[in-house]
């Protein structure tokens, strides 16, 4: 209720308020709708995104300023936390339109997806400012038949770096064909080995955790989620290696090496990550230059009850990683997800070698792959002198991702 007779009261103002914010989101979705798509998924998650906020904005018109404070506190804050998830979702759609994105690659991506997550899961593919690749992996409310893959802006054309929308893809399906729920006991049993292995030193951190009010249900807690975390993360690299082979190993070098820095409880330590990537190499028979990682630097946790922490939820982890590469490959085979094969890429590279795309209906994985080893006998290509070259590297890579789309779409 308002103090002075005749004033709005302060839920009236705050209703108004809300209204306004919704509107607002509202104009800009029907802004953003009249951009051009290159791919119709982004223009259906903007309609998505419209209906839910349309229904937000008619409760919120037909709500009465009289309602009780606690029920207009309640609608504020449901519709503040709605804003505020799906405004950046709105930038990462805009920025989707981007013709600095490389668009040949949505195509075979959404198939990938298709084939290995949800056969009615959408795909967008987007240049972000983060350093690294990252994703929304179809968890989304009002979008959850939708992965959202996003990649450094600065790279945004770069069709070398392709194989790292495998790992990003790897995490729609994780959580599609419920690995943590597979995964869960074995990391379990790997924690409670680790614990009675080393007594003292278990003994000794429950006993600064007890200063904070912990016991050993938290430890144990503490180390699932941390080892849970680092095995979806080696689940994703085991998926991105066994869809793109050798060019994920290049392609993951290039974005992360030499390793080394302050690491996190989510992620395995710098060189655990890059063994158990050449671990599932060598299962998949593919071949990796020996010296490529050879002189990683290790990563290494905070010298805090985080890093004793680890100590205990690496251990798990590594006892569990057969089973999670297992699971990766397992889930490919089923959906049949076809691996990169050699010989076509050897083919691939012949035709770069002559400056010409390839036309005869490689895949995604296998031109990609190609262009890896075409850059990398080439010593990298990153003078000044090399940059014409490339660039044509690149196009012919693109080039020739559209002419194995344009032969599927006809043969089908």
């Amino acid at each position: 209720m308002s103090s002075t007779i005749g004033e709005p009261s302060a839920t009236a103002l705050r209703l108004a308020s809300a209204r306004r914010r919704v509107r607002a989101f509202l104009d800009q979705i029907r802004q953003l709708e009249a951009s051009d798509f290159p791919h119709a998924d982004a223009r259906q998650a903007l309609a998505f995104i419209r209906d839910y906020f349309e229904t937000r904005q008619n409760l919120l018109r037909r709500m009465p300023d009289s309602v009780t404070d606690a029920v207009a506190d309640e609608v504020c804050q449901n519709t503040n936390r709605s804003l505020s998830s799906y405004t950046e979702v709105l930038g990462f759609i805009l920025r989707s339109t981007n013709v600095r994105n490389a668009f040949e690659m949505h195509f075979p991506l959404k198939r990938l997806v298709q084939q290995a997550v949800d056969p009615d899961a959408r795909l967008i593919v987007s240049s972000e400012w983060n350093f690294v690749p990252f994703t929304y992996p179809m968890t989304l409310d009002l979008l959850p038949d939708f992965a959202l893959v996003g990649g450094p802006a600065p790279e945004s054309g770069n069709p070398l770096i392709i194989p790292l929308a495998g790992h990003e893809i790897g995490h729609s399906a994780w959580r599609a064909h419920g690995g943590k729920e597979q995964v869960s006991p074995v990391a379990l049993l790997g924690i409670d080995k680790a614990l009675d292995a080393d007594p003292e030193r278990r003994d000794a951190l429950l006993e600064e955790l007890k200063k904070f009010g912990h016991d050993i249900e938290y430890l144990q807690n503490a180390c699932l989620f941390s080892a849970m975390r680092q095995l979806e993360e080696v689940f994703c690299d085991q998926f991105g290696l066994y869809v793109f082979g050798e060019a994920y190993v290049y392609a993951y070098d290039y974005f992360l090496a030499p390793g080394g820095g302050v690491r996190t409880a989510g992620y395995p330590s710098a060189r655990d990550r890059v063994r158990f990537l050449l671990d599932g190499a060598k299962v998949l028979e593919i071949a990796v230059d020996a010296t490529l990682f050879a002189s990683w630097q290790e990563s290494s946790p905070r010298a805090s009850l985080d890093g004793e922490i680890l100590f205990f939820a690496d251990q798990a982890v590594d006892a569990s990683v057969a089973e999670v590469r297992s699971l990766a490959f397992d889930i490919l085979k089923s959906k049949d997800v076809a691996r990169p094969d050699p010989a076509t890429t050897t083919k691939v590279d012949e035709a770069f070698q002559s400056q010409i795309p390839d036309c005869g209906g490689a895949s995604l994985a296998e031109i990609v792959s190609a262009g890896w080893r075409y850059l990398r006998r080439k010593g990298g290509l990153s003078a000044e002198a090399d940059l014409a070259e490339y660039d044509m590297l690149c196009e012919l890579m693109l080039k020739s991702i559209e002419v194995s789309e344009f032969k599927l779409r006809v043969e089908a």
